[in-house]
């Protein structure tokens, strides 16, 4: 029976900071709660739409497998669908994530690397704008550290329990976010470079493992082979990956892998991420230290294979996220180990400034004398006024009763949904080619509704070509105009459609 090379460095008389740990947890995490309670800003469009299926649970969605709407589901079945109930789940589960950093770190190291290594992670600029979105890389961050540890575990231990651990956490990563996959590629690479470990690649547990996480993913494959395969779909589309090599360009996107390393040194921070890859091109300081090697082989996989992708199709800055579980190990156990107390300080300080900037935006910019415009407005653009619409629609609904909401765009349906109460939740989506390429083209139609009203909302001035002779009359609304800032507006073209005819 193979057992595990990694030393085991607890020790009795360790200190034990998990109390102060805890504190610090639930300050931040009641900072942030305060923080979206009191920002007056809207839901993101891909909140909005994650909220839609959550009023639908399913075992897939057009563009992701279901964790993200189980999740809303279940905060918003407690405390109901307000913004920041809809949000919770991201204030909820990072605390988690947190602590099994924290004892995937004092199993490597020590109870001072593993204190340390906590407060950064839940610190970092990353983590703390992913804590006020809920975004499917709020539960990959847990499950893939839940599989981590549960690994080291079953490495220590080889004991059944462990290693099932390892493939539900697995299996569940995958039914948040596919690259969960690149789990078992770092996997397979420790084992392969590890002598010690080798025998595992040979033996009944690890196989076990892989077909768990398999059977628990399976009803996600199932729904998408029912369904066309949407999911996977979508995922090759956003990649840039569908049309071949950087989308069917030639050569690289190097555009694209420029704003990628970019958003790399926003999402650890730019000391913590350069001084990482410092310590990392000092290859001959950590190889042979079986702590390092593994939490390189957990990390680098995942940061490399997005690189790859931002070069030959796109990829936005926080795909590479899970890298960072072994990143923010490797980087911290390091600085400590160097003595780098100022550094860590340093960075540590910076990122925290950064954090405050994010979550005070608005009232930062008014104490220093600042106007926010379309160019000033850089955080919070995106998440102002949907509230207004909603509501400006429900009212042009509500003056014809008898109309079915109707809309051309993603984002002007799922803010509706969220925003316009009982008659945004029935919205539907004009899509006559029948082309499902959004949740609400492919979970919406309209058979059936021929002789049916509708109140239509769309960015365009002008009525779709395709609407031509599908409709006895239509008659343009009042135009829906929300000022956002003195130079920008979200502006809408409203119309009343009757008699619907199914075939023109």
């Amino acid at each position: 029976m193979p057992s595990s090379p990694l030393p085991s460095l607890t020790r009795p008389d360790d200190c034990n900071d998990l109390p102060l740990l805890l504190v610090v947890i639930a300050a931040l995490t009641a900072w942030r709660a305060l923080a979206i309670a009191t920002s007056g800003l809207d839901l993101y469009v891909d909140e909005a739409q994650y909220w839609t299926w959550s009023q639908a649970l399913d075992w897939g969605y057009f563009s992701k497998p279901p964790m993200i709407a189980a999740v809303i589901a279940a905060t918003t079945a407690v405390c109901g669908d307000s913004a920041l109930c809809v949000k919770s789940g991201a204030l909820l589960l990072y605390p988690f994530t947190t602590l099994l950093i924290w004892a995937i770190s004092r199993r490597l190291f020590d109870a001072r690397t593993a204190f340390w290594t906590a407060v950064v992670f839940i610190t970092l600029p990353g983590v703390a704008l992913s804590s006020v979105i809920i975004s499917t890389d709020v539960p990959l961050f847990l499950c893939w550290s839940a599989a981590l540890y549960a690994y080291l575990k079953a490495l220590d231990t080889d004991a059944w329990r462990w290693w099932l651990a390892a493939g539900v956490a697995s299996g569940l990563g995958l039914l948040t976010k596919y690259t969960m996959a690149i789990f078992a590629v770092s996997v397979v690479l420790h084992l392969a470079i590890t002598p010690g470990l080798r025998p595992q690649l040979r033996g009944a547990k690890l196989y076990v493992t892989a077909a768990l996480a398999a059977l628990i993913f399976a009803p996600n494959l199932v729904w998408n082979a029912a369904n066309g395969w949407p999911t996977l779909g979508h995922t090759a589309q956003i990649s840039g990956l569908e049309g071949g090599l950087n989308g069917g360009q030639h050569g690289l996107n190097w555009k694209s892998f420029g704003d990628f390393v970019a958003g790399q040194l926003g999402i650890l921070g730019p000391v913590l991420f350069i001084a990482w890859l410092v310590q990392l091109a000092a290859v001959k300081h950590w190889i042979r230290d079986e702590r390092y090697r593994l939490l390189a082989c957990f990390a680098l996989p995942f940061l490399g294979a997005i690189t790859a992708q931002s070069l030959i199709g796109r990829a936005n800055a926080n795909w590479a996220a899970m890298a960072y579980v072994g990143g923010t190990i490797f980087v911290v156990a390091k600085l400590l180990e160097q003595q780098r107390i100022k550094l860590l300080a340093g960075a540590l300080a910076l990122n925290l400034t950064v954090t405050v900037i994010a979550y005070h935006y608005d009232a930062l910019a008014h104490a220093a004398g600042i106007e926010l415009t379309r160019n000033s407005d850089v955080l919070n653009k995106r998440v102002r006024g949907w509230r207004q619409y909603g509501e400006a629609l429900a009212a042009r609904q509500a003056a014809h009763p008898e109309a079915i909401l109707l809309g051309d765009a993603r984002d002007l349906i799922a803010e509706a949904r969220f925003y316009a109460g009982p008659a945004g939740r029935a919205m539907l989506k004009w899509n006559p080619e029948r082309k499902a390429d959004d949740y609400y083209a492919m979970s919406t139609t309209l058979d059936g509704l021929d002789g049916r009203s509708f109140v239509f909302v769309s960015r365009e001035a002008t009525l779709p070509a395709s609407m031509a002779g599908r409709f006895e009359t239509t008659t343009e609304l009042e135009p829906i105009h929300i000022a956002i800032h003195r130079d920008y507006a979200l502006d809408f073209h409203v119309w009343r459609l009757s008699g619907f005819r199914e075939r023109p």
